[in-house]
């Protein structure tokens, strides 16, 4: 499916990960939001995926690495250089519950 999303690609304390700015409810359901991560990965030449959200105050809230997240936490996301990415993404093949199965 081809869809466009708001991207940055963060590199801190020697670290490089990209963040995707996608709505609240994602967050809602940890097999979907890590299935959305996986077929991002592509879009960021695999370069290690983390989903963000804005509260209501404009916090952001991320879902992803652990390492990653805490390193996010410690910087201004808002500076961050965001772009309006296209991408085709897959999310049938991309589902965890499905590779264990055909395992």
């Amino acid at each position: 499916m081809k869809t466009q999303f708001d991207g940055a690609v963060i590199t801190e304390q020697g670290q490089t990960c990209a963040v995707v700015s996608v709505q609240p409810a994602i967050f809602q359901n940890s097999v979907n939001a890590t299935m959305i991560i996986k077929a991002l990965l592509p879009a960021f030449n695999g370069i290690p995926v983390v989903l963000m959200t804005l509260d209501t105050k404009g916090v952001p809230a991320y879902f992803g690495r652990g390492d990653l997240i805490t390193l996010l936490e410690n910087i201004n996301i808002k500076e961050a250089s965001w772009n309006q990415i296209d991408a085709e993404i897959d999310l049938g093949n991309s589902c965890p519950l499905k590779e264990e199965v055909d395992e």
